[in-house]
């Protein structure tokens, strides 16, 4: 008696979640969201601290350069995709128990082995080839409109090069430095350049270091993501010690100028 054993790939699916992957690349925006959300677990902070060794080692042992092994695109269907070794790690970070089933299912997965479907019912195994008939069709629209829209954004680019719109009309992404310390909430004072510099140093800056006009200067434009994520992870506190300290200096000055008087 012959027994039937069909091969299907293991799903990349926890707790609801679908883990997007991209040949040798996962996304730990999913991982992240899979694992539920932890607060300060993002990608972002993860690859700026704890994960910073691994994905330097990971790219050195690929060959590759870091931004080959982690990539991050913003807008519609984006998120952050990194090597499925580096998506291990950060899955570690996430959750003992996140972990420990990545171990099992997407490694197997990225290593291109597959899980043995046995003794299931016919009816089962039917609507699992349906499901990735249709999967199979709908990914290759998706690669078609990718393509689409990568043309249009390249057309779009070539025409923004040669048409300028006039300095009161242009749009850029981004906010500036005394937008983002208004929306955080922070006192009406004299910054001068402190707060910028802050933002510059914590790589805030938007891509391309884009600047916009601002009275007679140029002002720097920053991403209020990320500012957001620097200040929940203590770039708040830090810019609270700093307005302390020069209101604290503002009341010496003017007990000092009634001193005088």
């Amino acid at each position: 008696m012959n027994m039937h054993k069909d091969i299907t790939p293991a799903p990349l699916v926890y707790n609801g979640e679908i883990i997007r992957e991209r040949e040798t690349m996962l996304s730990l925006t999913d991982m992240w969201k899979a694992a539920g959300s932890p607060t300060n677990r993002e990608p972002f902070n993860w690859a700026r601290f704890e994960g910073r060794a691994f994905i330097e080692a990971v790219a050195l042992a690929q060959n590759l350069s870091e931004k080959q092994v982690f990539v991050s695109k913003s807008g519609r269907g984006g998120g952050t995709f990194a090597h499925w070794q580096i998506g291990l790690a950060y899955a570690k970070y996430l959750s003992p128990e996140f972990h420990m089933w990545c171990n099992e299912v997407v490694r197997e997965r990225m290593e291109g082995r597959s899980i043995a479907v046995a003794n299931l019912p016919p009816e089962v195994l039917e609507m699992i080839r349906r499901d990735d008939g249709i999967s199979r069709m709908l990914a290759h629209k998706v690669t078609g409109l990718e393509t689409s829209l990568q043309a249009l954004a390249s057309a779009v680019s070539a025409i923004a090069q040669v048409v300028q719109p006039p300095a009161s009309g242009i749009y850029v992404t981004g906010k500036t430095s005394g937008e983002i310390w208004r929306a955080a909430g922070f006192p009406r004072i004299r910054v001068t350049c402190w707060f910028s510099n802050r933002l510059v140093k914590m790589g805030c800056q938007v891509e391309g270091n884009r600047r916009v006009p601002v009275g007679l200067g140029r002002a720097k434009l920053f991403d209020p993501d990320k500012a957001e994520t620097w200040l929940r992870n203590g770039g708040r506190i830090l810019v609270e010690e700093y307005i302390a300290q020069r209101m604290g200096q503002g009341k010496l000055r003017l007990v000092e100028g009634n001193h005088n008087a």
